[in-house]
């Protein structure tokens, strides 16, 4: 009898001993997801569309009314500087790091190239968005061709986020010397995605940014 209640006591104080970490993680969770819920009442009171930068689940979505009209999934994030809370944001600037290619005999004038990006396949595939609150957000494609799957998963996207992560500790000095802390995001989309999402995160689209744990 009393090596049967050996096994039943050991349980107990197992359990017992992970439920204060398990009620703070529960706590966590809640708290989150009230500012998260506070942020979304506000943007889902009117018809405007919104997006929602979910790095904990890795994904992005474009909402309404609190639906949903697509999500993106994101294949490799990385990110640093100053620590991000969950909550409201806002598109303030987007920038073009690689312009689309204009044919010789093609309608389209460079010079005024921005006023006639009309169609999906023009839209960059790598660029930079820049956030409310000195977030910038850097989204960079995964090679779809010439490379190998293992180059695509290990090569271009690995290398590409470790070059930065190596400039990361002077970054970080320089701006604790400065006193203005910003955050890097780095995103790895799909190629396709990543023109969609283009396409649709213009200047003074509102949002709701959520940060991994």
């Amino acid at each position: 009898m009393r090596r049967a209640a050996i096994p039943a006591l050991l349980a107990v104080l197992v359990l017992g001993s992970l439920s204060p970490a398990r009620s703070a993680d529960d706590a966590l969770s809640l708290w989150r997801e009230n500012r998260r819920l506070a942020a979304e009442s506000v943007l889902a009171a009117t018809p405007k569309p919104y997006f929602e930068l979910d790095l904990e689940h890795r994904s992005i979505s474009l909402k309404t009314r609190g639906m949903v009209l697509f999500e993106l999934p994101v294949q490799e994030q990385a990110l640093w500087g100053r620590r991000l809370a969950v909550g409201p944001t806002s598109v303030v600037r987007r920038d073009a790091l690689s312009r689309p290619a204009v044919a010789i005999g093609d309608e389209k004038n460079p010079a005024t190239l921005d006023d006639q990006l009309l169609e999906l396949a023009d839209m960059p595939a790598t660029y930079r968005l820049g956030l409310a609150g000195d977030v910038d957000v850097e989204i960079l494609p995964v090679p779809t061709e010439r490379w190998p799957v293992l180059f695509q998963k290990l090569g271009f996207g690995s290398w590409q986020l470790a070059r930065r992560q190596l400039m990361r500790p002077l970054v970080t000095l320089r701006q604790r010397r400065e006193r203005h802390e910003t955050t890097a995001v780095f995103l790895v989309l799909k190629p396709e995605d990543a023109r969609r999402l283009y396409w649709c995160l213009f200047e003074g689209l509102d949002g709701i940014l959520i940060p991994p744990r």
